[in-house]
């Protein structure tokens, strides 16, 4: 398997599993009745609208020699979302009852300015929110037509659960 295929791979692994992790918790959340019930739904939203190529695809690395650390590729054209994520990707560790710790162990996800930025094209049809506001101001009508952003509308949410 090329390098090409593994990443796309592990994109497709990690959507899935985030999704996963994200109907498990609002079918949870629903049932309990709980506050945070309209976050949880939020954050699936997000997922399934960004969908597998929307995933980041990581380098491995040591650290001090010691340490293997994913270096999460940087998506310069995808809005900041780290801390969506690691909501997401934390409660997979939290809810060892819910979700099988089977698998390759977690490793450590570093999130740098300096990692290497990835090699796949910007997700197409995304609304306009999804997108980071100072790369796509740099796009050229050309490139923005191309990137046929549909007229609907995605409301941020600033993410509080529990």
């Amino acid at each position: 398997m090329g390098k090409d295929s593994r990443q796309a791979n592990r994109r497709w692994n990690k959507y899935h599993c985030r999704v996963m992790v994200l109907d498990e918790m609002v079918k949870s959340k629903s049932e309990a009745q709980d506050d945070d019930l309209q976050s949880w739904k939020w954050l699936r939203s997000l997922i399934k609208m960004l969908g597998e190529h929307g995933m980041s695809s990581k380098e491995s690395s040591v650290e001090n020699g010691v340490e293997n650390v994913l270096r999460v590729k940087n998506m310069p054209w995808c809005r900041n979302i780290d801390r969506e994520l690691e909501i997401v990707d934390f409660q997979r560790l939290l809810d060892t009852d819910i979700f099988s710790p089977q698998g390759s162990k977690p490793l450590t996800r570093k999130r740098s300015p300096d990692n290497p930025s990835t090699t796949h094209d910007a997700v197409k049809a995304l609304p306009l929110a999804l997108y980071d506001g100072a790369w796509f101001a740099q796009l050229t009508e050309r490139q923005i037509e191309a990137l046929n952003v549909p007229q609907q509308t995605f409301s941020w949410m600033k993410v509080v659960v529990a």
